[in-house]
């Protein structure tokens, strides 16, 4: 691109969670193109990652590096950045993870990739936003995807990759035919195998999004939001059931602190699916 490095931002506090994007267009790229590319992304991570389904409080996406060469972009979401509380890295790093493995599971369901179908191919939104993500790259000769989940540690600022996806010009290819297929076909999600009706998942991490300080609610508005990134990456409302010792949340709470803004907790869940959603 003819950029240099650019560096966003330079606090190591700041460090944190990245999804890493390489476009290997194999010649120039217009800056046009490059741009729907990204903005596709964005909307893909928007649809997916709202904590409470309100499009108004849509997460964004920042690009924190651009590097010269290859185009490559390393994304982070808000929430990993600023110098947030751990809890909230935390939420990120699941983000990333899920977001990462979402584009390379609706690519190459696309594609055809053997043993890395998901149990639904995206829905129609998602295929029409995959389709301009990889546009750029689309037809041209020796073009190639790559897709990271890295992590910085703020110890010495060195990039761990944690999982990384490749794509190369033939698959990227096919991906795009599948696509428009399947755009012209009148609804999606095309299903590929049965969905889940329930499992039980053991062990697992369970983290608030969002957690007030009142009393736990049975039901109606939800005030808490939990992500259980081995089911989905949404943020899901969460609810406490009264016990014979009373209101568990307001146990919970009564210090000066708030202990579920700061930990992890491991539970056990039994999660039940409704057309492949938990």
């Amino acid at each position: 691109m003819g950029i240099g490095d650019v560096d966003l931002p330079a606090d190591p506090e700041e460090l944190g969670d990245r999804i890493v994007i390489r476009l290997e267009p194999g010649g120039p790229i217009e800056l046009t193109g490059l741009t729907d590319s990204f903005a596709a992304l964005a909307r893909l991570y928007a649809r997916h990652y709202r904590s409470d389904n309100n499009p108004e409080s849509a997460p964004r996406l920042f690009v924190t590096r651009l590097e010269s060469g290859s185009i490559i972009a390393e994304i982070a979401p808000l929430v990993s950045m600023f110098g947030q509380p751990l809890y909230q890295m935390v939420v990120a790093a699941n983000t990333v993870a899920g977001f990462t493995k979402r584009l390379n599971d609706g690519l190459k369901a696309f594609a055809g990739i053997d043993g890395a179908k998901p149990p639904l191919l995206p829905d129609h939104a998602d295929a029409s936003d995959l389709r301009e993500f990889v546009k750029p790259l689309t037809g041209r000769k020796n073009a190639a995807l790559g897709i990271k989940h890295a992590r910085y540690r703020k110890s010495d600022g060195q990039k761990e990759i944690l999982v990384e996806y490749t794509f190369d010009e033939t698959e990227i290819n096919r991906a795009t035919v599948n696509i428009e297929r399947a755009l012209e076909l009148p609804q999606m999600p095309i299903a590929i195998e049965p969905p889940l009706r329930s499992a039980i998942k053991n062990e697992v991490m369970m983290v608030f999004e969002k957690a007030s300080r009142s009393p736990g609610k049975e039901k109606g508005r939800p005030t808490d939001w939990t992500v259980i990134s081995d089911v989905t990456d949404k943020a899901l409302p969460t609810y406490f059931r009264k016990s014979v010792r009373g209101n568990l949340k307001e146990l919970m709470v009564r210090g000066d602190t708030n202990p579920l803004n700061d930990f992890g907790f491991i539970v056990d869940v039994h999660v039940q699916y409704k057309e492949g959603e938990p």
